[in-house]
């Protein structure tokens, strides 16, 4: 820097020395050595100025590339004030090359020299640089104004000019940069914060050379130690921000290296060593041999990664090893970091491998690869939970038959192979939703899940079929240590709605399917509940019951109540009672009807709680309606195992007191059969109610075997001819007689006969010739909900009172 700075002040005193006193324009005039031509001593003065001026240079990280700064704008003020404008350019290219020429030696011996085309697209830069200055300057100033005692309007030209060179320059090295693949954003900021104090103190410097020669150059003494001090400040300065920079980048490079993968890890590294050393390319080769990333040819750095005294690999980056302290402290630094982050996702990797072959072996079958019985029932279990509750499923379990013969007549090592066989013919015969399972020994298990909505029995001929074409491709013949030989199986089928069992249960039934196939000597049979004396079903159901009583309890209703009215067939305008109709809304099995439950709570402990949440919830919404003046008795159909208990009559009566409803308005309705039981406590308990005032009906009549019997036993008030006779008596006249003797019987004795599934205009029509009572059905209304019944009630009491106000004026 400092013999930089001497041959600029011994330029300056030789032009200066040539000069007239107090003039710059003589300068130009005059600027030449003695005894050798003006213009090429000018030249070769203006070139070596710029040479010297690239000489001390500066380097800056910018955007992941490397900018070098010097003081060119301090040359172009010189060059501008002292030559033609002619020569400005030409001169700068001389000195700017041959600077880079030097330099490119200089870093050539010290094993760090640049690409030839960087050279020279720097050399490039500087002179487009200088021209557009040179072209500004004569824009403002003119050619050839006389620049005695330096004009204002010269000063501020020289300014200007300077600070286009400045500007050219900036972006074609920023241009390099990202076109190098540095970051645009980066490079522009890096730039801006770090040139703008060197740039006002460049040209401070030029304007001052070019005021000592117009005044003394003896000055110019005074520059060297300024310009040392000023090249030291701008080092620091640059240092400072460089240092900044560098180690952020570092921090960010070493947060990214922080990946389970090993693939990641190896790629984040890489591209972290590119962007700290600037090098063209990374490789990381790890002790096992795997490398990651490729290099160009040419020569390499490389460093050893070791995590304390594991060595996990070597990292090479292309091109020569660091030779600043700085960089090769980097260098160790993300080189135990990096060693560090490969070790531990390689040392992850073989974790994760480890655990899927734990979990793969926990899951899976050793021999054949299918998954295993406890897999099936789990991940069963979920694909069941997975589709709507209504949707059929199905379970095929195969028992591979006298498959001992296979072990006894070619070893153990052949049966495996037998296995392994049918293994692969089972999961290419099946779809790619079913779950296929070895269960242990020679069995089998595939859930199939795909049958689609439907039918029970059309999703139980597509399970049968799909079941024996598996029986069927299973018992192709197949060679096992050259001796072909064929295996039939045993198949057992279960379907069932998928929310209506679990695997557990579904395995159980198709176990019993399985052995009826082979007692039968059948190769497929399927479920038949007839034959299950050992239903978990009904023990699950049992308990969902109880959980639903709580739940009802709670607030959270599952247990509902349909109401279905009957209507009087006379007007045809009145409903004479309402009938509460029990209905499970299931979160499993979905909407469930009282014949799909009510026969396992009978054989139960929870028909007594059941019993009193109908009764209570029957009275309390029949309360409501007559507190709205739609007084209508209310039907709740009572088992026989309901009036086996003595309290019921007290419980009937609590529930009439708390509620504040007469008991004529409660209507029991019970079976013929009931009613002939020979049991001494359900005749007390009908006694006992009937006393409370309580009104009994006898439900499904007719359907018994001494129907007639019953009316004349107790003193019941309603009968109510069951749906099939109904159905039939249009078209079967032994049907038609039935309903006939039973309205003409009733009629008789003073009962009220009402006809239950009434679906038809002729059969309305027909009843109502024959005197019936009332009827009820999906003709006049379905089953409907609590709102739905007490909007049916004002509509019906509505249509009574306008027939009665037409009777009253006709």
């Amino acid at each position: 820097m400092v013999a930089a700075a001497g041959l600029i002040v011994i330029t300056a005193l030789v032009a200066s020395r040539r000069l007239p006193e107090g003039t710059v324009a003589a300068a130009l005039n005059r600027f030449s050595i003695e005894g050798l031509p003006a213009v090429p001593t000018a030249m070769l003065t203006g070139a070596a100025i710029a040479m010297v001026s690239q000489l001390a240079r500066l380097r800056v990280r910018a955007g992941g590339g490397l900018a070098r700064l010097a003081w060119g704008e301090a040359a172009v003020v010189v060059l501008l004030a002292f030559l033609p404008p002619e020569l400005v350019p030409p001169v700068a290219l001389l000195g700017f090359a041959g600077a880079h020429a030097a330099l490119h030696v200089f870093d050539a011996r010290a094993s760090r020299a640049r690409p030839v085309r960087e050279s020279i697209y720097g050399v490039a830069a500087l002179t487009v640089g200088a021209g557009l200055a040179t072209l500004v300057m004569v824009l403002i100033w003119g050619n050839g104004a006389d620049r005695t005692g330096l004009p204002p309007r010269f000063i501020v030209a020289l300014c200007v000019a300077a600070a286009v060179y400045f500007v050219a320059t900036f972006a074609l090295v920023v241009l390099r940069i990202v076109a190098a693949g540095g970051d645009l954003r980066a490079s522009v900021t890096t730039m801006v914060t770090s040139t703008p104090l060197m740039l006002v103190g460049n040209v401070t410097v030029g304007l001052v050379v070019v005021w000592a020669c117009a005044t003394s150059g003896f000055l110019l003494l005074l520059l060297p130690p300024v310009l040392w001090l000023m090249h030291q400040f701008y080092a620091n300065r640059i240092g400072e921000d460089d240092e900044r920079r560098t180690w952020s980048e570092f921090a960010d490079v070493a947060r990214d290296l922080n990946r389970l993968d090993e693939r990641d890890a190896a790629r984040a590294g890489i591209a972290g060593a590119v962007r700290l050393f600037h090098v063209p390319a990374a490789r990381i080769v790890l002790a096992g041999g795997r490398t990651h990333g490729d290099l160009p040819p040419g020569p390499y750095s490389s460093r050893t990664l070791t995590v304390g005294s594991v060595a996990v690999g070597e990292l090479h980056l292309a091109g020569p090893e660091p030779h600043r302290p700085r960089d090769r402290l980097m260098l160790a630094t993300f080189g135990d970091a990096l060693a560090a982050a490969m070790h531990d996702a390689i040392t992850h990797g073989e974790l994760r491998a480890m655990s899927e072959r734990t979990t793969y072996d926990a899951v899976r079958d050793p021999l054949t690869g299918l998954f295993n019985r406890a897999a099936l029932l789990g991940r069963g279990n979920v694909q069941l939970a997975a589709r709507p509750a209504a949707d059929p499923v199905a379970l095929l379990l195969l028992d591979v038959n006298d498959f001992k013969e296979v072990n006894n007549a070619l070893g153990h090592t052949a049966g495996d192979e037998v296995l392994k066989v049918i293994a692969r013919r089972v999961q290419s015969a099946g779809a790619s939703d079913d779950l296929h399972a070895r269960l242990g020994g020679d069995e089998f298990a595939v859930l199939i899940t795909d049958l689609g909505a439907g039918a029970d029995d059309l999703a139980l001929a597509a399970a049968v079929e799909r079941a024996r074409r598996l029986g069927a491709q299973i018992a192709a013949p197949m060679q096992i240590d050259g001796v072909v030989l064929s295996k039939e199986t045993s198949i057992g089928v279960v379907v069932a709605p998928a929310g209506s069992a679990d695997l557990t249960e579904l395995l159980r039934r198709a176990d019993i399917a399985m052995y009826q196939a082979k007692d039968g000597g059948q190769p497929v049979a399927w479920y038949d509940p007839a034959r299950d004396d050992a239903s978990t079903d009904r023990l699950a159901l049992l308990a969902e019951l109880r959980e639903a009583l709580n739940a009802t309890n709670s607030g959270d209703e599952q247990l509902t109540l349909d109401l279905q009215p009957a209507i009087a067939l006379t007007t045809a305008s009145s409903v004479t009672s309402v009938e509460a109709l029990l209905r499970w809304r299931h979160p499993r099995r979905g909407r469930l009807m009282p014949a799909q439950f009510l026969p396992a709570v009978e054989a139960s402990e929870l028909i007594a709680p059941l019993t009193h949440w109908v009764l209570e919830r029957a009275i309390f919404l029949a309360s409501g309606w007559r507190r709205a003046g739609l007084a209508t008795p209310v039907s709740v159909n009572i088992s026989a195992r309901s009036l086996a208990e003595r309290q019921l009559p007290e419980t009937i009566k609590d529930l009439l007191a708390r509620h504040r409803f007469p008991a004529e308005l409660l209507v029991l309705e019970i079976t013929e059969t009931v009613m002939l039981s020979n049991s001494g406590v359900i005749d007390d308990v009908l006694s006992r109610i009937r006393r409370l005032g309580v009104q009994l009906a006898v439900d499904d009549f007719g359907t018994g075997y001494s129907a007639f019997t019953v009316l004349t036993k107790l003193p019941v008030q309603e009968v109510k001819i069951d749906r099939e006779f109904v159905a039939q008596m249009l078209d079967s006249p032994k049907a038609a007689a039935i309903v006939q003797t039973t309205v003409d019987l009733g009629r008789r004795i003073g009962l009220r006969v009402v006809a239950e599934g009434v679906e038809h205009p002729e059969q309305r029509i027909r009843l109502a010739e024959l005197g019936c009572t009332a009827a009820q059905g999906f003709l006049f209304y379905p089953p409907l909900s609590p709102d739905g019944l007490q909007a049916v009630l004002r509509e019906r009491r509505q249509l009574q009172r306008r027939h009665l106000r037409a009777e009253g004026t006709g």
